[in-house]
């Protein structure tokens, strides 16, 4: 595959979801590669337009076109499985000292039948703080939760072997679904833009194929820090939870996933941020998987086993029950809660 071809379609796949003009694409592969030219981007386009792998549809002014991937071209997949390993192999072929951890992972990970496939999230930022984000997409599996804690203490393993914080993100099929097709922020979307499918990439991109011919994807970026969500946009999420006692003057704001709140919340390590976490835990879905991950990555993991420990036994639901089995079974340090405050705002909010 040629380099301009490489580049086209690397950009685009990353900004999956996104309406990009030819000048917006010359301009994105501009800054992520250093030089572009529109003249030979809009040349490469018609060609790659000619042999089915992208739509150009024309705007409603009819002035320029947006760049989808044609996933109904079967060579399509391939394609970006091959970018996928061309990546891969520049990313390593610079570090090689983490030769020997992908190495243990093929052996002790590949041949497990629940694993569909592995991606590193924005790796080149991660290393230089060495850790790494894995994403690990699972099969069906009727026991999504113990696969979890299984792979989880092997990869906790690996990061006291080679000294590296290890971070993971697994899901399966339908979370993964429910995750990328969100109009909230969410870390899989934010990790469309910045990852390295490293293990059978084909599968990775099948499994965004099949998504998108049923549903609407979009990558955004760039990563969300949960300390620095606002006031406002705190305020505003929580009182779509349920939680209206929180903040200055309700505003529209950014619409974060629950996860990514309570992750906030938990960082400020403030009472009341303590029951609001209680009471939209209690009132709400929530991705057991991506709040234990983030609960790991963020180091919040004692503070909010304390606070499941309590809504354990005045709302048992499935969520809470295996969020607390999953970081209890990563032998996580429990800090304990206020009990007799959370149980009053939980009556308070009618979330017992």
């Amino acid at each position: 595959m040629d380099t301009p071809t490489i580049r086209i379609l690397e950009t685009i796949s990353s900004s999956i979801g996104d309406s990009l003009s030819i000048y917006q694409l010359t301009e994105r592969i501009k800054e992520n590669y250093g030089s572009a030219y529109y003249s030979n981007i809009y040349q490469k386009l018609q060609e790659l337009k000619s042999e089915g792998l992208l739509n150009l549809e024309p705007t409603c002014t009819g002035r320029s076109s947006n760049i989808k991937l044609n996933f109904e071209n079967y060579l399509l997949i391939d394609m970006l499985a091959e970018i996928e390993i061309e990546k891969k192999m520049e990313f390593l072929s610079k570090r090689n000292n983490l030769f020997s951890l992908f190495t243990e992972m093929d052996k002790s990970l590949t041949d497990r039948c629940s694993i569909k496939s592995i991606s590193s999230i924005n790796p080149i930022r991660n290393i230089k703080l060495n850790k790494i984000e894995f994403l690990f997409l699972l099969r069906e599996t009727p026991d999504c939760v113990n696969q979890i804690i299984e792979l989880s203490k092997e990869m906790l393993s690996l990061q006291k072997k080679y000294n590296l914080k290890i971070d993971n993100l697994i899901l399966d099929k339908q979370d993964f679904f429910d995750l990328v097709t969100s109009d909230e922020i969410n870390p899989v979307r934010e990790a469309l833009a910045q990852k390295i499918a490293l293990y059978n990439p084909q599968a990775f991109w099948s499994q965004i194929k099949e998504i998108a011919q049923k549903s609407k994807i979009r990558a955004i970026s760039p990563e969300t820090k949960p300390l620095n969500i606002s006031d406002s946009d705190l305020a505003y999420n929580l009182n779509r939870f349920g939680y209206s006692e929180f903040g200055a003057k309700l505003i529209q704001g950014g619409k974060f996933c629950i996860e990514y709140i309570t992750t906030s919340l938990l960082l400020r390590e403030e009472a009341r941020g303590i029951d609001a976490i209680a009471v939209i835990l209690s009132k709400n879905n929530f991705k057991s998987n991506l709040l234990s991950f983030l609960s790991q990555k963020y180091q919040t993991a004692p503070r909010l086993l304390g606070i499941l420990k309590i809504l354990q036994h005045t709302n048992p639901k499935p969520e809470i029950k295996n969020t607390f089995k999953i970081l209890k079974g990563l032998n996580q340090e429990e800090l304990p809660a206020d009990e007799a405050s959370i149980k009053q705002k939980l009556e308070l909010y009618h979330a017992l």
